[in-house]
């Protein structure tokens, strides 16, 4: 199958610099790299996580009052 993709020039010719390294063409290059991006298998998406809330659960929630604290004398 043919398809055409647009890489950018600085890619491809970092690409393209490798292929020839390696004694083939940039085609071979770039099935050899998608090849092996496949074998690796997915990759989770950080993004797609949901983030629960609380982050760290409390055994007492609401317990500690935090309104009046200065968080920037954590800083200092």
């Amino acid at each position: 199958m043919r398809t055409t993709i647009e890489l950018p020039e600085p890619t491809y010719r970092k690409a393209e610099q490798a292929a020839h390294a390696q004694g083939g063409t940039i085609e071979d290059f770039i099935l050899r790299a998608s090849e092996r991006e496949l074998e690796a298998g997915p990759v989770a998406a950080s993004s797609s996580r949901r983030v629960v809330s609380p982050l760290l659960p409390s055994k007492q929630p609401g317990v500690m009052d935090l309104r009046d604290f200065n968080f920037d004398d954590l800083l200092a």
